[in-house]
């Protein structure tokens, strides 16, 4: 930087050229800031994506888990078939709401 500084100073005064290489400096430490901030903010969007795809596997991995059980507890006792209905559907609703709460919160940070 010096190099070409000098040579573009050779018509200038020397407070001048010190003020160029001033804001070129200036100018150049902006850039590195501002891809700093843009590396940065990738960053996070790959890690919330990670997270939020992370809690969805585990999700749907529960939701399964439960209608395994809810199968084999209906072969059991087909009399309650409506009750165990009900309590699978009311944990995929808490799974659903889980995820969706996740979401939101990610997009708030």
């Amino acid at each position: 930087m010096s190099a070409e500084l000098s040579r573009y100073s050779a018509d200038l005064l020397p407070g001048d050229a010190r003020r160029a290489g001033r804001a070129i400096s200036r100018y150049q430490t902006g850039g590195q800031v501002r891809t700093a901030k843009v590396d940065t903010e990738t960053d996070v969007a790959m890690a919330k994506a990670d997270a939020l795809t992370a809690v969805t596997g585990q999700a749907m991995a529960n939701v399964v888990r439960v209608a395994q059980a809810h199968r084999q507890l209906e072969q059991l006792a087909p009399e309650a078939a409506g009750r165990l209905a009900f309590l699978a559907d009311d944990h995929l609703l808490a799974m659903s709401e889980t995820v969706a709460d996740l979401r939101r919160d990610l997009r708030r940070r």
